[in-house]
């Protein structure tokens, strides 16, 4: 089937008139209307020869396989990535929810340490498919759902995406208000004319919209080189967060000894204990689990497949270091400052609360650094991975440029992230509890690919929707991994919906025993899953998807890839710099 698809696409170009170049043949047909009114813009996206698509509607230059000229990211840049997303605000916080159920902070570091190491694995074992077989993560879930059950799973990414997107678009709105108070006093002073329910101010809104705004450039860096920026946020954000903790404890007196945080020892015990650790743990493993269904979206940069095995040593490390700084920090802020203070924004502040100029410069520097921070937390945790999930619907209109920048405005602005972060505790209930759904999804990629094929996969088949991996002539779609996923989120869904209620300040009647296994409902759904999966498919296998050896398509890639430099290189003079800083 991987050698019918070859030749099926290959038939398809075939039908392209002798010395057309088609990609720009593809480029010309967009809407006559809109072109005659903006020629340089086309409603399809730039079209390179597809190494396995047989239409435009099957892929685009962005959806196929990355091919050699384009796998740019080595073992550094997965270092940096993570750094990019570790020294973040979330991160920081991790423990106050620990905390506050009655863990003493070395049971909530040891918490943090155990679900980092396994999330660590997690992503290394996921992301290992997408630095082989180099594409993303809604073509290498049609491997085990199917095609059309595949769509339902990338959908379910893809919204956690965008809205974590909009919240951490929130988070630096903040920072840029900071920023602005610093610069200008009266900036803060500025008259509220938004209603208090809407749970944002004026400045606060000013503040969120030019964040938005600056954005948008950082988004259209492109894949190939945005690990670069990465690198630099691996500088900045340590060095800010470093500043914040010293400041804090220099307030201090340089002892964190007289803060209850450090003093207290675990306030609960028993059976209680080992349930809230565990569910907490559960919560770690959920922080990162969207990463961990999706890496190939980052891992098939890779230049080769050993490069991102540097994330098992990388997560567990640099995510336990900023854990502590954490708690530390907010120790030394009961000293410092009268209250525990979980969130760095928050005692930034307060370094204005004198008025100094001397103050309010190190709150400016502080804010830039953070706002740096949220803008590799999107472009790392969120926007990317949105634009490959919005691209596998549309991929003759989105690429991941077009994809990033829908997901930012639909984020930021349809679903309104002032209002969840404020008032909405039920739909952040919701976002917490949602790993139940990707533990089984994540299991699923993972046993299919080791366990059942053993990495005898054909890349060019999961571009073809009659390959052989469409499982179903009419629902295109695998009865094992549908049936596997449903016994995996099943059982903590009682939970969930417990959770939800009493978030929403409502009660339900759910068993304790349905309240602890949705406490590790991501360890559950994920080990559940996995086992009936690979037993489905012991004895009841699917013999058209079986196969003896991997059909990568590497040549085909490679070929492929030569013809695309050399049209690339004869386009390149005609280009600006803004254009060649932006190309991919």
């Amino acid at each position: 089937m991987a050698d019918d698809a070859k030749l099926q696409y290959a038939d398809d170009k075939g039908n392209v008139s002798p010395g057309s170049d088609p990609a720009a043949s593809d480029i010309d047909l967009g809407s006559t209307g809109v072109r005659r009114r903006f020629p340089y813009f086309s409603l399809q996206v730039r079209q390179e020869e597809s190494s396995f698509a047989a239409t435009k509607n099957a892929s685009n230059a962005d959806f196929d396989p990355i091919p050699p000229s384009k796998r740019t990211w080595t073992w550094k840049a997965y270092v940096a990535y993570w750094m990019a997303d570790a020294w973040a605000v979330s991160n920081w916080e991790v423990a106050s929810s620990m905390i506050a159920v009655g863990l003493s902070w070395r049971t909530a570091i040891g918490a943090c340490v155990l679900g980092n190491f396994v999330m660590g694995l997690v992503i290394t074992i996921n992301g290992r498919m997408g630095a082989i077989l180099h594409v993303p993560f809604p073509v290498v879930a049609r491997m085990p759902f199917g095609y059309y059950f595949s769509y339902f799973v990338v959908l379910s990414r893809c919204v956690l995406a965008i809205v974590w997107l909009g919240v951490q678009t929130t988070t630096g709105g903040q920072c840029m208000t900071v920023l602005l108070t610093a610069i200008w006093p009266s900036f803060g002073r500025i008259p509220n004319q938004i209603p208090e329910h809407q749970g944002i101010t004026t400045a606060g809104m000013v503040g969120f919209l030019l964040y938005f705004l600056l954005q948008l450039p950082f988004l259209c860096i492109p894949y190939t080189k945005v690990q670069y920026f990465f690198g630099f946020k691996s500088i900045i954000a340590p060095a800010v967060f470093l500043a914040v903790f010293g400041d804090t404890l220099r307030r201090a007196g340089g002892t964190l000894a007289h803060s209850a945080v450090i003093k207290d020892e675990n306030k609960i015990g028993g059976s209680v204990l080992a349930w809230a650790f565990f569910s907490n743990l559960n919560g770690v493993l959920g922080n990162y689990a969207t990463l961990g269904l999706n890496i190939a979206d980052f891992a098939r940069y890779s230049d080769k497949p050993s490069a991102q095995n540097v994330q098992v040593i990388v997560i567990p490390a640099i995510f336990t270091i900023v854990g502590l700084l954490g708690i530390f920090t907010a120790a030394a802020a009961e000293t410092a400052y009268g209250e525990v203070l979980w969130n760095p924004i928050d005692i930034i502040h307060h370094w204005m609360d004198g008025g100094s100029s001397g103050g309010r410069a190190a709150a400016a520097f502080a804010a830039i650094g953070l706002i740096i921070v949220t803008l590799g937390i999107n472009i790392s945790a969120n926007s990317i991975s949105a634009a490959n999930d919005l691209m596998a619907f549309w991929p003759k209109y989105i690429n991941i440029r077009r994809g990033q920048l829908l997901a930012a405005f639909i984020g930021s602005w349809a679903f309104v992230p002032w209002k969840i972060l404020e008032s909405a505790a039920t739909f952040l209930a919701f976002l917490g509890g949602y790993t139940i759904f990707l533990g089984p999804m994540t299991s699923i990629l993972i046993t299919d690919y080791y366990l059942v094929r053993r990495g005898n996969v054909s890349v060019p088949d999961m571009y073809n929707f009659h390959g052989i991996y469409r499982y179903h002539p009419k629902l295109a779609s695998n009865w094992r991994a549908v049936a596997a996923f449903f016994i995996g989120c099943a059982p903590p869904l009682p939970g969930f919906v417990e959770n939800i209620v009493v978030a929403g300040g409502g009660k339900t009647s759910i068993s304790e025993g349905g309240l602890h296994i949705f406490h590790i409902g991501y360890i559950y759904s994920f080990v559940a899953a996995g086992a009936f999966y690979w037993g489905f498919n012991k004895f009841f296998p699917h013999p058209e998807s079986t196969m003896d050896h991997p059909e990568t398509g590497e040549d085909v890639i490679a070929a492929n890839d030569l013809k695309n430099q050399e049209h690339r290189r004869r386009v390149a003079k005609k280009r600006n710099i803004f254009q060649k800083i932006f190309e991919v």
